[in-house]
């Protein structure tokens, strides 16, 4: 690929990037200072000036996180962790048509993979696509991530920040994006953040905090939620198994920033790993998420936004139609008895009766339906709705009063992977939306019709962040959603606007 230097003047200093296929693109642009030493486990701070200019022409390091196979199955869909890593991970890279005063809209990628791993390089989310089919300006961003990025430890409030880092990096990246955009051909004032998964759960976190309000005018969410966030009581249960891992007590912040970020991972990575019968934080929602947080996030997310909270922020969101069978295959989960099922299910719905109670709604209705009732699928369709599909739906009913556009879809694209028996899983919106399909034919299959609804999908969310609504020429019938008229767009074979799906299923989740 031919490519040629191109310069920016940022406020901090001149960058020198690569124009490559009539894109601008700026690679391991820094937004704050390096939050190592001394600024471990502190908010991220403002970036000091450089003299001369700075080569942003390869990706920075990424965030530190476990190992992710480089081959398998499974490689490049989740994304994989074979780059440089180190705690000097807070950069971010850009890709615009052009270096004008043309204003054009900004979307902000914010990655998934649990905020234990992931990165804003990952080969999937190549912003060269998007950015020439819209005219966009595509900026992807690292943060912070397990227990470097979300350790809720009392001890590191000096400043007032005790968790929160990894999303105080993203409120960080925001403000960069606001003062810096507009050298790039951004519009500042047109700013679209969007992620998936993890990412997807950052969005409806930046949605109700007040340190992001005004940084971004709209949000999509994938496969995300906006009320997961650990109580102050499970953090208190879960610390002292980590600082057990490390073989130290309570530990000063001085003593927490003096450990070896290697010994960090590794405990993290054995906490992961522990069995829930012996330790109570394995069962946590990820051993490290957002918690309440003074002027950071003062409420549940939902809470806040059923209050009013992002309420002028236009918002799309949706999830995939069987969420949970890639997250049960990559756990190794491919066959399962009823007995297993329900053990597994009983923690996270709220106990062995209300476990029983969803496993048999679901079997009824599925067999109804003429879908199998093999306890595997019956617990994938369970846990799907569990972790993000009723989470959506709770979401977008609490903004019924909200004057900004509100928008719903559901993807049922199958994979072809193992013989289709992922139906429509988790990540597969991802190729879709960003037009990389080509790096994951296994993941999206090869026919025609995938490229062509990848079309529809980049079309909507690119119109989405430019004028706040997702109807476009090939998709103009896409009413709001309302309460009472749960209109969603349903992107797959058959793409289509539906206002009722699996309600007594939703219900159950309400």
């Amino acid at each position: 690929m031919a490519s040629n230097p191109t310069t920016v003047q940022t406020q901090k200093g001149a960058l020198r990037g690569r124009i490559a296929d009539g894109l601008h693109v700026f690679r391991g642009v820094p937004f704050a200072q390096p939050p190592i030493g001394d600024l471990r486990w502190r908010r991220p701070q403002p970036l000091d000036a450089w003299d001369g200019v700075r080569d942003a022409v390869e990706f920075g390091p990424i965030s530190m996180q476990p190992l992710r196979p480089a081959a398998g199955p499974f490689a490049g869909i989740m994304g994989h962790s074979q780059e440089r890593m180190s705690e000097d991970c807070l950069y971010l890279n850009v890709w615009t048509p052009g270096l004008d005063d043309a204003r054009r809209p900004v979307m902000v990628w914010i990655h998934g993979g649990g905020l234990s791993s992931g990165s804003g390089s990952s080969p999937a989310y190549d912003g060269a696509p998007l950015a020439a089919r819209g005219d966009v300006v595509i900026v992807t961003i690292n943060y912070r991530l397990g227990a470097l990025g979300f350790l809720p430890d009392p001890a590191l409030a000096e400043d007032g920040t005790e968790a929160n880092f990894g999303f105080h990096d993203m409120v960080a990246a925001l403000e960069w994006v606001r003062d810096e955009i507009a050298a790039f051909g951004g519009d500042p004032a047109n700013v679209t953040i969007f992620g998936e998964s993890a990412g997807g759960i950052s969005v409806g976190i930046l949605l109700a905090s007040p340190r992001a309000e005004g940084l971004f005018q709209r949000a999509i969410m994938q496969s995300g939620a906006a009320d997961r966030i650990h109580t102050r009581e499970s953090v208190a249960e879960m610390l002292p198994f980590f600082y057990r891992e490390l073989g130290i007590t309570q530990p000063s912040a001085d003593e927490l920033r003096r450990l070896a970020d290697d010994d960090i991972l590794a405990a993290q990575n054995a906490l992961a790993a522990a069995d829930p019968a012996v330790n109570p934080a394995a069962g946590l929602h990820g051993l490290f998420n957002a918690v309440t947080e003074g002027e950071f996030l003062d409420a549940v997310p939902i809470d806040a936004v059923r209050e009013g909270r992002g309420g002028e922020v236009d918002l799309l969101a949706g999830t995939m139609r069987n969420e949970f069978t890639l997250l049960s295959a990559m756990t190794g989960l491919t066959d399962l008895n009823e007995e297993r099922a329900l053990e597994l299910m009983s923690p996270l719905v709220g106990g062995s009766d209300r476990a029983g109670e969803c496993f048999e709604t679901y079997r009824t209705l599925r067999t109804g339906r003429g879908e199998s009732a093999d306890p595997l699928d019956v617990y994938n369709a369970v846990m799907t709705d569990r972790q993000y599909r009723g989470s959506t739906r709770r979401l977008l009913n609490a903004r019924e009063r909200s004057p900004g556009g509100t928008y719903a879809y559901l993807v049922e694209q199958r994979s072809p992977m193992f013989e289709g028996r992922l139906g429509s899983p988790h990540a597969l919106d991802v190729p879709l939306v960003w037009g990389t399909t080509e790096l994951m034919r296994d993941f999206v299959g090869d026919d025609p019709q995938v490229d062509q609804l990848s079309g529809f999908m980049m079309d909507a969310w690119i119109s989405f962040a430019r004028t706040g609504s997702p109807g476009t020429r090939a998709l103009p019938g896409w009413p709001q959603y309302r309460g009472d008229q749960p209109y969603t767009m349903v992107f797959g074979p058959d793409v289509r606007t539906v206002t009722a799906d699996r309600e007594e299923e939703l219900a159950l989740w309400a």
